[in-house]
C-alpha cells in the first residue's frame, strides 16, 4: 500500500546545505533536484516519520517481496525522480552497538556468512546489517545471527531494498530505529500481528493478550522503545533532505561537468546536458562557462557575464526535462588565464575530495578527437572520463571507431564506454551570431538567452537598424 505523502514545506535543510556551500561562492543552484522519498514497511512507522519529518513517505508492507514490488510500482511514487531513497524502520540487535531506542544508520550490508554485499553510497560511516527472511526472536538466535554474520542490526528488508535502489540507479541510505537489542526475546506472536501492507492487525493482538495475559507487558516494553528508536531515527530521516544533488555523487553517479564559450547558449546546449545526466543517472550537473577558451584565444564576443548571464536563462527550469539538479558556476570566470579542464576539475575536487572519480564532463566528438592536445591531458583523465556526444559530420559509428584507436594508443581501455547514447547536438554559435548581427532571431534561443541579447546588445544586435 502507498500511503498519500504529507504536505511539503519549505525545509530549512535545502538553506543549511546553500550554507555549508557558501564560502565557496562560485555556484548556484538554478534547478533543484527532487526531495529524498522515505520507504517505510509499517504504518506505524510511517506515521511516526509524518509527525517528525517532513519528506515524503510511503508505506511499502514488511518483508524483502514488499521492497521489491514497492521498487516494481514506481509509476505509483509521489516523488518520480527523487534524489535519494531512504529505508526507514524499526530493526532488531545483534551486539551491544546496537542499543534499543536510539537511531542508527547503516553503512554495510551482509549476508549471513558476513559476505559485505553494499556499501551505502551516502552513508560515510555506521553499522552493518544483515537481511533475515523472518523475525529473529530470541537472544539465542541474535546471538547465533551475530556471530555467523558478524552484523550490529537484523531487518527483514535492507538487502532487497539496497539492490532494487541500485538497479534504478538511485542513490540510497537506510536509517533503523533499534527496537530491541540483544538481550531481548521477542513474543513469538509478534511476526502475526503485522498484515502484508503493514497494518497492525488488531482482532490477532487482542486475540494473543486473551490467551496469554502476560503478553502485555511484552508489547509495552517494545512500544515504549519502539517509540523513542522511531522519534530519533525520523529526525534522522529527515535530516538527509538537506543534501543536495551535489552530495549524492559517485562513481556509479557522476556529476556532470559541462563547459564551453556558451557564445551564445542554444536550447540544444540545455537539451544535450538533460540527455547526458539521464543516461548516466546523474544526481547533479554544473554549467561552467570559461573565461578564456583556451582553443579559442581571440577574445570571445560576447563579455564573460554577459555569457554567464545567458547561460543562467538557458539552462533555467523549462529549459528542458533535467531528472536533477543542475548548477551554474563562475569558477573560470573568476580564475586568471585560459580556461584549463584540468584546472577546473581539480579545483572542484580540492573543494569536495568525493568528486575525485565521480565526474564526467561532457564533449562533443568533434573536441575528443583533439584530446591529446589538451593541456595535461593524461592527469585529467585520471580525475575524470568524458562522456562524448556526436557531433555531425561525425556519426556513432566514426566516433566509436575513434575512441577503439585511442584506447589502443593510449591504454585508456575504456574509452569506447565514453561514448553516450544520445541523440546527435547540431551547433553553429557563428551561424547564430551572424543571423543576431543581421537583426534577425534565430530559432533555438530561450526567451531569457533572447533578451540578454538585446538589453545588453552583443552580436551586433541593433547595428543594422
Amino acid at each position: 500500500m502507498i500511503a498519500a505523502p504529507p504536505p511539503l514545506s519549505s525545509c530549512c535543510f535545502a538553506t543549511l546545505a546553500r550554507m555549508s556551500d557558501a564560502h565557496h561562492a562560485t555556484d548556484e543552484i538554478l534547478i533543484e533536484a527532487e526531495p529524498p522519498l522515505v520507504f517505510c514497511p509499517l504504518g506505524f512507522e510511517r506515521r511516526a516519520f509524518q509527525r517528525f519529518g517532513k519528506l515524503p513517505v510511503i508505506t511499502i508492507g514488511p518483508g524483502a517481496e514488499a521492497v521489491r514490488r514497492a521498487f516494481a510500482e514506481r509509476a505509483r511514487w509521489p516523488v518520480q525522480e527523487p534524489r535519494l531513497v531512504v529505508l526507514l524502520g524499526l530493526a532488531g540487535g545483534l551486539r551491544g552497538t546496537a542499543r534499543a531506542g536510539q537511531s542508527v544508520s547503516v553503512a554495510t550490508i551482509v549476508g549471513e556468512d558476513g559476505t559485505p554485499l553494499f556499501r551505502a553510497p551516502v552513508t560515510d560511516a555506521g553499522l552493518s546489517v544483515v537481511e533475515a527472511q523472518a523475525v529473529v526472536a530470541t537472544s539465542a538466535e541474535k546471538r547465533a545471527l551475530a556471530v555467523r554474520s558478524g552484523a550490529d542490526l537484523v531487518d527483514t528488508e535492507s538487502r532487497a531494498f539496497a539492490a532494487s535502489a541500485s538497479a534504478a540507479r538511485l542513490p540510497w541510505a537506510i536509517v533503523r530505529g533499534v527496537a530491541d537489542d540483544v538481550d531481548t526475546n521477542l513474543p513469538r506472536e509478534l511476526a502475526g500481528f503485522v498484515d502484508a501492507s503493514g497494518e497492525t492487525r488488531i482482532q490477532r493482538v487482542l486475540a494473543a493478550v486473551l490467551r496469554r495475559p502476560s503478553l502485555i507487558a511484552d508489547l509495552a516494553r517494545i512500544g515504549r522503545t519502539s517509540r523513542a528508536a522511531m522519534r530519533h531515527a525520523s529526525f534522522d530521516a529527515d535530516a538527509l533532505g538537506c543534501l543536495t544533488g551535489l552530495d549524492l555523487c559517485g562513481e556509479h553517479a557522476p556529476l556532470v561537468v559541462f563547459g564551453g564559450s556558451f557564445d551564445p547558449p542554444h536550447a540544444r546546449h540545455a537539451t544535450a546536458l538533460a540527455d547526458a545526466m539521464r543516461a548516466l543517472h546523474a544526481p547533479a550537473a554544473m554549467v561552467i562557462p570559461a573565461a578564456v577558451n583556451p582553443f579559442k584565444t581571440a577574445t570571445p564576443p560576447a563579455d564573460a557575464e554577459s555569457r554567464l548571464a545567458m547561460c543562467r536563462a538557458s539552462f533555467a527550469p523549462g529549459s528542458a526535462e533535467f531528472p536533477a539538479e543542475v548548477r551554474l558556476s563562475r569558477i573560470e570566470i573568476d580564475r586568471a588565464g585560459p580556461s584549463y579542464t584540468i584546472d577546473t576539475l581539480s579545483a572542484l575536487v580540492t573543494r569536495r575530495p568525493k568528486l575525485a572519480g565521480a565526474m564526467r564532463f561532457l564533449v562533443g566528438s568533434d573536441s575528443i578527437r583533439g584530446i591529446a592536445s589538451w593541456h595535461r591531458w593524461r592527469e585529467l583523465l585520471a580525475i575524470a572520463r568524458p562522456a562524448v556526444v556526436v557531433r555531425p559530420p561525425d556519426t556513432r559509428a566514426s566516433v566509436a571507431s575513434f575512441l577503439d584507436e585511442f584506447a589502443r594508443a593510449s591504454g585508456f581501455a575504456d574509452a569506447p564506454g565514453w561514448l553516450l547514447d544520445v541523440p546527435s547536438v547540431e551547433l553553429d554559435s557563428t551561424s547564430i551570431r551572424a543571423a543576431i548581427a543581421r537583426g534577425e532571431r534565430p530559432p533555438g534561443l530561450a526567451d531569457g538567452v533572447w533578451s540578454e541579447i538585446t538589453r545588453r546588445r552583443l552580436y551586433g544586435f541593433g547595428d543594422t537598424r
